[in-house]
């Protein structure tokens, strides 16, 4: 539950975050605002299993895209490194 509750306070910050482009919380939203969208690719009216999978298929289709920016976004991280640490998980270093 931990890991879940950190998820949701990340995705609370990039999206009140002043520094993320509006472009990129809009590509974060748009499986959200689909899903409750009237307007669908097929109506659940007419084909009640293809309209739910439609939905479904959004949501698996962006999911490495959000994940790829939730993953990206540092705004979380402190800003004010030391510029002479080396970050290990980084490739940028050399041992001699």
């Amino acid at each position: 539950m931990g890991k879940s509750l950190f998820g949701f306070i990340k995705i609370i910050r990039y999206l009140s975050d002043s520094k993320v482009g509006f472009s990129k919380k809009f590509l974060f939203l748009l499986p959200f605002i689909y899903f409750l969208s009237p307007i669908d690719l097929f109506s659940e009216i007419y084909l009640p299993f293809v309209g739910y999978l439609d939905d479904l298929a959004v949501f698996v289709l962006m999911w490495p895209i959000l994940k790829t920016l939730l993953g990206n976004y540092e705004g979380d991280k402190k800003h004010s490194k030391d510029r002479d640490a080396v970050d290990i998980d980084q490739d940028d270093y050399t041992v001699e």
